[in-house]
């Protein structure tokens, strides 16, 4: 038993000056991968983003495309027009903007088009089904000569308001975001767009 003991004194343990040494490395390295790591999660959520928006816009444009061929589309029209929509547990909602005004060729009854339970000729439906990955998002697309010309996306149900997309805007490929990066808003919500657009 003595000789236990005498083996557990002889042992020698870290001692305080050299365990405060490696919580300093630690803390050295903290420092510098945390902000690191931030900009790396930041920069993949902005992608993810920029990609919902690129697949709004294909969806919305293969909608606007059969019903063009169904003698159901849009009226050309050459002034840049907003779709303000919302998507709540995977279901579309046309809020607002100046193109839920916007008049359908003939055959289309009224501009009820945006609306309704047709997968086909009705927007709200059409999106529903075509995008059902998408469960929670505040949605800004811009149409110009009956095209689908730009698509702003925030992808989560944080009641985000987008600043519709400009003529300007978009021959400049910029938007204005007020965050350190294009993507990114000083509150931290992430815009997605397509196309891609840069900070202003």
């Amino acid at each position: 038993m003595i000789k236990k003991l005498q083996a557990l004194k002889a042992k020698k343990g870290f001692t305080l000056v050299e365990l405060v040494v490696v919580i300093a490395i630690i803390g050295v390295l903290a420092a510098i991968l945390i902000p690191t790591m931030i900009g790396v999660v930041q920069d993949a959520n902005i992608t993810s983003a920029n990609s919902t928006a690129s697949q709004i816009k294909t969806q919305a444009t293969t909608w606007l495309t059969k019903m063009d061929s169904a003698k159901k589309g849009l009226k050309q029209g050459d002034t840049l027009a907003e779709l303000q929509c919302k998507v709540t547990g995977g279901a579309w909602t046309v809020e607002g903007g100046s193109a839920s005004t916007l008049t359908f060729q003939t055959g289309s009854g009224t501009n009820a088009a945006w609306t309704g339970t047709d997968k086909t000729f009705n927007f709200e439906a059409f999106m529903s089904d075509a995008l059902r990955d998408l469960k929670n998002a505040t949605v800004s697309i811009a149409l110009k000569d009956a095209a689908v010309v730009g698509v702003l996306v925030v992808d989560g149900d944080n009641g985000a308001t987008l600043t519709a997309l400009t003529d300007t805007d978009l021959t400049a490929g910029t938007y204005g975001f007020t965050g350190a990066k294009a993507g990114l808003m000083d509150d931290g919500t992430i815009i997605g767009t397509c196309p891609q657009l840069q900070k202003s």
